[in-house]
């Protein structure tokens, strides 16, 4: 005999008239549910034990954009995640003056990422969400705190991040 619910008993559960949950059920019989199982799929891991029941329409346009809130977080801090495991790489090579604020490291990360290409400065600022002239403080920073000259005007605008 199994301690878990099997599937025709919970068939029996779901077409019985009485009004009681699926755990009182199970405890009924002696028996426990199967535990959540490990899971990789997105809406899984946004929502985790949140009712997936929507009500109105007010109610599931809250509920759709919390639900798409929670993803971009979780998006933003895999992507941060990523660019500090190539800031550290890059960081071995590179030796500071000073210490990098967070906003530097982020500009730092994404000119690393961008090895040998073009940056611009608009790229930049859509990363860092700011205006496009107040992204050139930041390059400015980087070329005096960093000891090397690894960052440089390419010439047909923007900047190139050479190691």
């Amino acid at each position: 005999m199994s301690q878990y619910l099997s599937k025709e008993e919970i068939k029996r559960w779901r077409s019985s008239l009485e009004k009681i949950t699926l755990e009182e059920y199970a405890r009924r019989l002696g028996k426990v549910l199967e535990e959540d199982k490990q899971t990789s799929d997105i809406i899984d891991i946004v929502m985790q034990n949140e009712k997936r029941i929507f009500t109105s329409k007010e109610n599931n346009q809250d509920k759709i954009l919390k639900v798409a809130k929670k993803s971009q977080d979780i998006q933003k801090e895999i992507i941060e995640n990523g660019e500090k495991d190539i800031l550290r790489q890059v960081k071995l090579k590179i030796t500071c003056k000073k210490p990098l604020t967070e906003r530097e490291e982020t500009v730092l990360a994404h000119f690393a990422k961008n090895e040998g290409k073009i940056v611009y400065a608009k790229d930049l600022a859509a990363l860092l969400n700011l205006p496009t002239d107040y992204v050139y403080k930041y390059i400015k920073n980087l070329r005096t705190k960093i000891s090397q000259d690894i960052l440089q005007n390419a010439v047909k605008g923007g900047y190139l991040f050479k190691l």
